[in-house]
C-alpha cells in the first residue's frame, strides 16, 4: 500500500510592510533625485561648456568663410580731365604763347563693404576682451538656442562698428561662461570686435547693475558704442550686469554708415501739401546757360522721425523680451521635460526589473546604463530650456 502524500504546506502569509519599508523606499527615491540634481549641475557647469566649445570651432570656420565671401570695398576710378589750353591776352605785335593748365584729378572715394545677410545663429563677429581672456565668436540672435553657441548679438541693434548702440548678451555661468568675469573690467579696458567691416576697438566707459526690466541700456544712441549684458550675480538671475564701451576712433576704422534698420534719408517734403519733392539733375538750357533743376511731386509721404521712433520701439521691445527673461520663460519646454522624464523613469524601472528577475544587480545596471545615459542627456537638455537664457 502506497504511503499517503504529505499534506500541502500552508500558503505563506502575506508579508505586511511596516513604516520602515516605506521610509526606506522614500529615502531611495530622494537619493535618486539628489543624484539627478547633482548630475544636472555637473551638466550645466561642464557638459554645456563642451557643447559651446564644439559650436565655437564650427563658428570659427563659418566666420572665416563669411569674411572671405564679403564683397571688398570698391574704389571709384579716378578720371583725369584732358589738359586745357588757354591763350593769354597779348598786345598787338607780340608773340602769343599758349599755356597749358595741369589736368585735374577728382578725389577717389572708397565705398564700404556690403553687409552680409545673417540668419539666427550665424557668426557675425569675433569678440576679444584681453583683460579677462575672452575670445569668442558672436552669433546673430539672443534666443536660448543662439546663446548655447556663444555670445549673441541683439538683432534689432546695429552691428559692432556701425553707428549707434550695439548690444551683445552672453552666459555668465553655463555654456562656457564667456561673460563670467565681465565685472572685472575697468574704465579704459579694450573690447575688440572684428566684423565684416573691419576691426573695431572700444574702451570700457562704465559698468552698472540694473534690474532685468531696465531695457533703456539698449536704447539707440547717437554715438558708436557697445553694450554687453549678462546676469548678476553669478549663478543668479536677480539682476543684470551691463558694461558699456565707446568706440576708440584713433584705433578703429571709420565707422560704417547706419544700418538699414536705422533712420532713413528722405527727399525734401513740401510743408504745404505734405508730399515728397523729387529733384532732377540740372541741365543746359537752349542758350547755353545752366537751367534750374526741375521738380516733380509725388503722392508718397515719408516721416523720418516716425521711422526712427518705430526702430527705437522695436529695439526696446526686443530688449524687453530677452533681457528680462527669467526662470521657466519657455513654456514649450514643459511637454518635452515631461516626456523625457517619463522615459527616464521607464528605463530605470526596466533595469530594476531585470535585476530582480536575474537576481544580479550588475546585470540590470549593465543593460540599462547606455539607454539611461542617452535619456538623461535629453532630459537635461530640455530642463535647461527652463533656465534664463544668459544665466
Amino acid at each position: 500500500m502506497d504511503p499517503l502524500p504529505p499534506p500541502a504546506a500552508p500558503a505563506p502569509a502575506r508579508r505586511r510592510h511596516d513604516w520602515r519599508f516605506w521610509v526606506g523606499g522614500l529615502g531611495r527615491v530622494l537619493v535618486a533625485l539628489g543624484v539627478l540634481i547633482l548630475g544636472f549641475v555637473a551638466y550645466q557647469l561642464w557638459g554645456t561648456g563642451i557643447q559651446a566649445a564644439r559650436a565655437q570651432d564650427s563658428l570659427e570656420r563659418e566666420f572665416e568663410q563669411s569674411l572671405g565671401s564679403t564683397v571688398p570695398p570698391t574704389t571709384a576710378p579716378s578720371t583725369s580731365a584732358p589738359p586745357t589750353t588757354t591763350p593769354p591776352s597779348t598786345l598787338p605785335g607780340e608773340t602769343t604763347v599758349a599755356t597749358t593748365a595741369p589736368p585735374t584729378t577728382p578725389p577717389t572715394t572708397t565705398a564700404p563693404p556690403s553687409r552680409p545677410e545673417y540668419e539666427p545663429g550665424d557668426a557675425v563677429a569675433l569678440l576679444e576682451i584681453p583683460r579677462i581672456g575672452v575670445e569668442w565668436y558672436v552669433v546673430s540672435g539672443v534666443r536660448t538656442s543662439d546663446l548655447k553657441r556663444g555670445p549673441g548679438h541683439y538683432p534689432s541693434t546695429p552691428l559692432p562698428g556701425e553707428e549707434g548702440n550695439s548690444g551683445i548678451a552672453g552666459h555668465r555661468t553655463t555654456y562656457g561662461a564667456p561673460f563670467a568675469d565681465l565685472d572685472d573690467l575697468d574704465p579704459g579696458d579694450e573690447v575688440i570686435v572684428t566684423t565684416y567691416g573691419g576691426r573695431f576697438v572700444y574702451r570700457v566707459a562704465e559698468t552698472v547693475i540694473v534690474q532685468p526690466t531696465n531695457t533703456e541700456v539698449l536704447a539707440p544712441t547717437a554715438d558708436t558704442r557697445l553694450t554687453l549684458t549678462t546676469c548678476h550675480p553669478r549663478y543668479s538671475t536677480a539682476q543684470r550686469l551691463i558694461v558699456t564701451a565707446v568706440l576708440d576712433p584713433d584705433a578703429s576704422p571709420v565707422p560704417l554708415p547706419p544700418p538699414a534698420t536705422g533712420p532713413i534719408t528722405v527727399p525734401p517734403v513740401d510743408l504745404t501739401t505734405g508730399q515728397t519733392v523729387a529733384t532732377t539733375a540740372p541741365g543746359e538750357g537752349p542758350d547755353g546757360t545752366l537751367a534750374p533743376a526741375a521738380t516733380t511731386t509725388t503722392t508718397t509721404t515719408v516721416d523720418a522721425d516716425a521711422d526712427a521712433a518705430d526702430d527705437a520701439d522695436a529695439t526696446l521691445a526686443d530688449a524687453t523680451d530677452e533681457l528680462s527673461r527669467g526662470w521657466f520663460s519657455d513654456p514649450d519646454a514643459w511637454p518635452h521635460v515631461a516626456a523625457w522624464g517619463f522615459a527616464l523613469i521607464g528605463v530605470s524601472l526596466a533595469a530594476w526589473g531585470i535585476s530582480r528577475a536575474t537576481g544580479r544587480n550588475w546585470v540590470g545596471a549593465l543593460v540599462g546604463i547606455v539607454p539611461f545615459v542617452v535619456v538623461v542627456y535629453f532630459f537635461y537638455e530640455n530642463v535647461a530650456r527652463l533656465l534664463p537664457p544668459n544665466l
